[in-house]
């Protein structure tokens, strides 16, 4: 006897009952068969065809793609303290100079509100001169006395020390100074103490030693020695004739630091005079300076500023018959995939073009270009404006081309070696 299965409700109809007597249909849309599509160009030959198992599959043949540099953050970030601590490791510090000077007191009224009032509106104004700027946290902020020296070497400031190019180019404590406006040696005013001792003022490049594989050794710029205590550096006896600072292009920012020295007798300073009139010639190493003269100077002063290549720099060096070294940063070819007659990606078709082309090929069409503007006497300085006839353009270029010249007059990408280079 067969078992029924199931609910034995299941065949039960009663008649004039609204019980359907089977399940309804539902209309269920089509399911299309998914097919493997590679574009058009599975379909077509052309120069790169090859009768393998991709075409015949009507697949494209997967492209393979390197194996990216990863890097684990675990395996290389430190934690604050251990950055403090390899960045800033404790080291003994030794005294090279005077004692410290003590500041006087000054005791002064001034209006808090008047001075709120004024710093809200961006019309406080600080005089840098008349600021104690002797912290030597921003000396070891900057890693002057280190490199001039040694790690753990300081001196406390105890002499004013005024350097001014021009009228409107004064040396503090970092700033930044174009050497278009230092080509000329500069007026230095020394503070007197109204004594029988002598100055002896030290102008060094602290990242201009391209020609030394020794560490520690710096370029020289200008010294001048037995100043007398009036202050008045023409006094002195030029030991290294005032040569511009000349940072190297590519180097970035190079720190140009002032030190003076103080001493009681004259000294003879001729064993570092120049033996020649290259740049290998002014490498100097201060910290041998000091060792061999430290019975008789005591640096007293430092002041220092940031440079960085201008087109002064290669004026000055053709001038002055030098070679200037120049430097760029090799960058890894970067990863691109492989061309297409149809990108999976839409782009600019200029830019996807350009990204195929050889680099040199594209910076020999900029150099023939700006040669080609001074030939014809255009200006080669960068454009106020990137497009001055925005309007007009925008209606009768096509919006890559009009991209393009608007990237190109604001000097970026290959564009920028249409330009001359401003200073900063």
């Amino acid at each position: 006897m067969n078992k029924q299965l199931g609910s034995i409700y299941a065949n039960l109809y009663v008649k004039g009952s609204h019980r359907a007597k089977r399940l309804p249909k539902v209309a269920r849309p089509m399911r299309p068969r998914v097919i493997a599509w590679a574009g058009p160009t599975a379909f077509m030959r052309n120069r790169f065809y090859k009768m393998d198992k991709w075409y015949k599959a009507r697949i494209a043949k997967p492209e393979l793609v390197p194996e990216l540099h990863v890097i684990q953050p675990e395996k290389y970030s430190r934690s604050f303290e251990e950055r403090v601590h390899v960045l800033s490791p404790k080291v003994e510090k030794i005294d090279i100079g005077f004692k410290s000077r003590q500041a006087a007191n000054l005791q002064f009224e001034r209006n808090e509100a008047e001075l709120e009032r004024m710093s809200r509106k961006n019309q406080l104004l600080i005089n840098l001169k008349s600021l104690d700027l002797t912290d030597r946290a921003i000396f070891d902020h900057y890693n002057i006395m280190a490199d001039l020296f040694r790690p753990g070497v300081t001196f406390n400031i105890t002499q004013n020390l005024d350097v001014q190019f021009g009228d409107a180019s004064s040396v503090f404590y970092g700033n930044c100074l174009a050497p278009s406006s230092v080509v000329n040696a500069p007026d230095v005013k020394i503070e007197s103490f109204g004594s029988d001792a002598f100055n002896t003022l030290v102008m060094l490049n602290l990242d201009g030693n391209a020609f030394s594989e020794e560490a520690g050794k710096q370029l020289v710029h200008w010294v001048v020695a037995n100043i007398p205590d009036s202050g008045e550096v023409n006094l002195g006896d030029v030991v290294v004739p005032y040569l511009q600072p000349l940072p190297y292009k590519g180097t970035g920012f190079h720190r140009v630091a002032f030190v003076n020295f103080r001493h009681r007798e004259k000294i003879d300073l001729t064993s570092i005079a120049l033996k020649g009139s290259g740049l290998d010639d002014r490498v100097f190493d201060m910290n041998k300076f000091f060792k061999t003269n430290e019975e008789k100077l005591t640096p007293s002063a430092l002041k220092f500023f940031q440079t960085q290549w201008d087109e002064s720099c290669r004026k000055t060096a053709a001038d002055k018959a030098l070679t200037l070294p120049s430097y760029h940063y090799e960058f890894n070819e970067p990863w691109k995939p492989e061309q297409r007659e149809f990108p999976l990606k839409p782009q600019p078709f200029n830019l996807y073009l350009d990204m195929y082309r050889k680099p040199e090929s594209i910076r020999a069409e900029m150099a023939k270009r700006r040669l080609t503007m001074q030939l014809n006497n255009i200006s080669v300085e960068k454009p106020k404006y990137p497009d001055i006839n925005y309007v007009e353009n925008k209606k009768k270029l096509p919006h890559w081309q009009h991209e393009k010249l608007i990237r190109e007059n604001s000097g970026i990408g290959p564009g920028a070696a249409l330009w001359r280079e401003s200073s900063q």
